[in-house]
């Protein structure tokens, strides 16, 4: 660091230090991140997987995806830390896990004053690394001590932010938006708003709507929603699940994101109008940016515009199976989360479209996805300066009838695994073609971007990050990781597991979810209490048997379950009854620390069993 000077940047004052490191430029970063998208929705990810294009369910499409991961390097085994969005959104933003944070599910947090709290990787990338930061779409954090101005954040998080769905839905910007009214502190009802190209709002209640919107929008839309067992999908309350997109394709949410991103990178050093119709600075060429792009693709309601729609309707998908053997399987906590999600019961055909239509959402995400990489590396090189993309296919997964259920929030892998593309005008970082097939994990992300900006992670003030510098994986200069674990907590209540190349195995790790209440529960807990859950992958790759109670395995079983309880029950976890306001109570268990060291040696298994 050569010097640090106070600077008027966008209406904002901050301290920011400029970087010279042998005279490189830091370099300008774009960060992407999908929502719900499945790793087998990327044929790049498929030939290495599987050595063959397309799902093993049926087609996929991702020219552009595919074509970044040629320029760069892929970290095949990548697994999120919380399959849910707020949480995993909090792990990706802060390098720590949720039990690090106290994060755990979709509480809103305000950490303000908190001892355990640190900033947010653009929070240091601004304030330390001196780097202009920008964000339109999805952000999903629920904490509220950035919350209070525009661009959402009080001291920013990003310092420009063109908002989410509300902002472009009061311009007409987006094919569909949800709004729920509150009554005396409680839920009401949730009225979905179906924007047209011609400009109307057409709204739909699940109690009541206007008989004409409600078969317009059913002609125009086709829409299938979720629906439970003895139900029917003339409910407008489910999940849309498939259906036709009322807008074109350039005035979708996603659309529109993409949109406000390029406009902002074609406009530095001078001000212009957005389709938001604010006057906005556009980028200052003198500094680094930081972009973050959250598309909302392929979330629910899974809507692929018409044309996107059409590629897809003469392909034909594989349904996963699922056995009445599989279902007798699963603990109180997984039989819980299967009654939320459950899909077994849909009929083929229902299955059938619902599979095509995400895939067929995929496909037109994977354009915009091209489009906006495309236009910020065209921005970095007129400009002159370095840059670096970090795409995140999904923050978390997505099943589409795999063990009987859709959605996520599980311990499965179709719900965990979410693969990272690094790509980088410095090759000697980050490789073009290249797979890195070590586990690397979501709380590496925030050190990656980090470490890219100039900042030493070595030094006492970064000893609080989880991960790991991904351009260190790439090079070999870390010790690869013998396991990951994650905490799929929402729906589910208090779950953990740990996975090896081997085995995976998950349990219940609390008999609540009240923060700081019998925290050392599962360490005296019998193993039918913690509700054990045991794969065999090298046999069963598709996590179908489980053999949590087969005497054959129970050294290994016994082993994972001490490093998991050790690791996410003792090594540093916190947990906070977070509220607004903040000054919340802290509780805190650290029997155990150091535990998470990388490294786990299992024992043989056992012949008597």
């Amino acid at each position: 660091m050569k010097f640090a000077i106070c600077i008027s940047l966008l209406g904002l004052t901050l301290i920011t230090r400029l970087h010279a490191v042998d005279d490189v430029l830091q370099p300008n970063m774009l960060w992407v991140v999908t929502d719900d998208q499945r790793a087998d929705s990327i044929n790049a990810f498929n030939r290495m997987r599987f050595e063959q294009d397309n799902s093993r369910l049926g087609k996929v499409m991702s020219p552009n995806v595919d074509r970044l991961a040629a320029m760069g390097t892929t970290f095949l085994n990548t697994y999120n830390q919380n399959p849910s969005c707020a949480p995993s959104r909090a792990v990706m933003n802060t390098g720590r896990y949720s039990h690090r944070t106290g994060v755990y599910g979709f509480e809103y947090y305000n950490p303000t004053g908190q001892a355990h709290w640190r900033p947010m990787a653009p929070e240091t990338l601004r304030d330390v690394a001196g780097y202009q930061t920008v964000a339109v779409g999805k952000n999903g954090l629920y904490a509220q001590h950035f919350k209070g101005k525009r661009g959402g954040t009080a001291p920013p998080l990003y310092q420009v932010n063109f908002g989410y769905r509300n902002e472009f839905a009061a311009k007409g910007l987006v094919d569909w938006h949800p709004e729920t009214k509150w009554k005396g502190g409680k839920k009401g009802a949730r009225t979905e708003f179906f924007f047209l190209p011609d400009g109307r709002k057409l709204s739909v209640t699940a109690e009541s709507s206007d008989p004409d919107n409600r078969k317009e929008i059913r002609d125009r839309c086709r829409l299938f929603r979720h629906y439970a067992p003895g139900e029917s999908n003339a409910s407008n309350a489910g999940l849309i699940l498939a259906g036709v997109n009322p807008q074109s394709p350039d005035k979708t949410r996603d659309g529109s994101f993409t949109t406000a991103i390029l406009d902002h990178l074609d406009h530095p050093d001078e001000t212009y109008v957005t389709k938001l119709g604010i006057n906005q600075q556009g980028p200052d060429s003198s500094h680094p940016l930081f972009a973050y792009c959250g598309f909302e693709f392929p979330h629910t309601p899974v809507l692929p515009p018409q044309s996107w729609r059409n590629k897809f309707r003469e392909f034909r998908y594989e349904i996963p199976n699922f056995t009445p053997e599989e279902l007798a399987s699963f603990p109180p906590q997984i039989q819980k989360l299967y009654k939320n999600s459950q899909s077994d019961h849909f009929t083929d055909e229902e299955k059938h479209l619902m599979i095509a239509d995400y895939f067929a959402f995929c496909a037109y995400g994977d354009s915009l996805v091209g489009k906006v990489v495309d236009g910020f590396i065209h921005f970095s090189e007129t400009q002159k300066r370095p840059w670096l993309v970090l795409y995140v296919c999904g923050d978390n997964g997505w099943r589409l009838n795999e063990h009987g259920m859709v959605s996520k929030f599980a311990h499965f892998d179709t719900d965990l695994h979410n693969p990272i593309i690094v790509a980088s005008s410095d090759k000697n970082m980050f490789p073009a073609g290249k797979t890195v097939r070590d586990f690397t994990c979501f709380v590496d992300i925030a050190p990656t971007f980090l470490s890219a900006a100039g900042i030493n992670l070595d030094q006492p003030d970064y000893q609080y990050l989880d991960g790991r510098d991904l351009a260190k994986v790439a090079n070999g200069k870390v010790p690869p990781r013998d396991y990951i674990i994650a905490e799929p907590t929402h729906v589910t209540g208090p779950r953990a597991v740990i996975r090896t190349r081997d085995y995976k195995f998950s349990m219940k790790v609390r008999p609540s979810n009240k923060p700081g209440k019998e925290m050392d529960w599962a360490l005296q807990a019998n193993l039918k209490d913690i509700e054990p859950v045991f794969f065999d992958l090298r046999s069963d790759p598709s996590e179908r048997n489980n053999l949590a109670f087969d005497p054959y395995y129970i050294n290994v079983i016994n082993a994972m379950r001490t490093k998991l309880q050790s690791i996410v029950l003792g090594d540093g976890r916190v947990e906070v009854p977070w509220s607004k306001a903040g000054g919340d109570p802290v509780f805190v268990s650290n029997f155990a620390p150091g535990a998470d060291d990388g490294i786990l040696e299992l024992p043989n298994l056992n012949p008597k069993g």
